[in-house]
């Protein structure tokens, strides 16, 4: 199993600054580096607290001359959001500038929040991004490409840029797995998708992986060596008190999350209000959902995740709803120098293997034929 990071970037209060923000993400996807993480994941929100990031190909491209090793991703480009002939040369540009670093990450969206100020209806996201995968892979396969679709029409066209890697970069899909249509396009085309359970037990992710597996299995593809991300926050201690208080703040990041897709969020600011959700589990059971604990406690939490997901990847979200930094540092130093060695060992010793990820592009196939 590969180890990942996955970098936010909350501002929580008026005590952080931008710049603290943007410099702490920088520190540990460095650190990631050392470590020997695989990727450094860069989220995409807009308008509000819960992310300072609204450009995740931008923090690539930025942390891709503060590294030299790990993969940059982006986790995700909202596509509804974006010119897609723009976003095809930025990815090309990103993946030239990165030396074939770049991994994309897409997504479909969920905060009607951003879309009614970017002037696009939330209820039409899934097929705007269907219709931009489509010219992503032509864009970025093709030498030259022409698309007419429902929202989107483009005359014969060339891309300057062309990425490094061939056909072109890594896809990964995150937010849309629950679709069947997007889940068929997923597995027919090799693209990994990304899942987290959030607050929530691993159990509440069976249901979307099997079906995912399903489809697989109707193509033709193993289900049993899938490719797949699987996102959760993390926090190393050993003080039940910081236990509570990182809890606390990943579940401030939940509430955040949740009353921006579900448009009931209040803002003093840019700040989204601290709403507890209906329904939302007792802080102690958070606890035990979200991986928080010493480090024997982490490494048997992770691996009783592998045993129900049997995921590729483990996207390590450390800093949520203002971790302090020192604490953030301490966690990816842990995760160093103890867990991941501690995770892959017990991994050795049940047999498990990386899948290999074999990306065929839909289009790119289409028009080949």
């Amino acid at each position: 199993m590969k180890f990942d990071l996955f970098s936010l970037m909350q501002k929580r209060d008026e005590t952080w600054t931008a710049g603290d923000v943007f410099d702490d993400m920088v520190d540990t996807v460095r650190l990631g580096e050392q470590i020997g993480m695989e990727t450094a994941w860069f989220a995409e929100h807009h308008f509000n607290n819960y992310s300072l990031c609204p450009s995740p190909l931008m923090a690539a491209a930025y942390c891709a001359g503060q590294t030299s090793r790990i993969r940059l991703g982006t986790a995700v480009v909202v596509l509804p959001l974006y010119q897609p002939l723009r976003l095809l040369q930025e990815i090309g540009m990103v993946d030239v500038m990165s030396n074939g670093r770049l991994v994309v990450g897409i997504g479909s969206g969920y905060q009607d929040y951003e879309f009614q100020r970017f002037g696009v209806k939330l209820a039409e996201n899934v097929d705007h991004t269907l219709e931009i995968l489509d010219i992503l892979e032509l864009g970025l396969t093709q030498d030259e490409f022409a698309y007419t679709g429902r929202y989107y029409k483009y005359p014969a066209t060339q891309i300057a840029i062309k990425p490094i890697q061939q056909p072109m970069p890594e896809i990964w899909v995150a937010g849309l797995m629950s679709h069947p249509k997007v889940q068929k396009r997923v597995a027919q085309s090799g693209y990994v998708p990304m899942l987290t359970p959030s607050w929530n037990p691993m159990s509440s992710l069976i249901a979307v992986r099997d079906s995912y597996r399903d489809i697989n299995r109707s193509i033709g593809r193993d289900s049993a060596s899938l490719p797949l991300g699987l996102m959760r926050f993390i926090h190393v201690t050993n003080s039940r008190e910081e236990a509570i208080d990182a809890a606390e703040r990943a579940r401030y990041s939940s509430r955040a999350s949740l009353s921006l897709r579900l448009d009931y969020a209040k803002f003093n600011g840019i700040y989204v209000e601290d709403s507890p959700a209906k329904n939302e589990p007792p802080i102690e059971e958070m606890v035990e959902n979200y991986i928080i604990g010493d480090v024997e406690h982490c490494i048997e939490k992770i691996v009783k995740d592998h045993d129900v997901m049997l995921h590729s990847h483990m996207l390590c979200n450390v800093q949520l709803g203002g971790v302090p930094h020192r604490r953030v540092m301490r966690t990816m130093e842990a995760l160093g120098n103890d867990i991941i060695p501690g995770v892959q060992k017990e991994l050795a010793k049940r047999g498990v293997t990386d899948p290999v990820i074999d990306q065929q592009p839909l289009v790119s196939r289409s028009s080949a034929a």
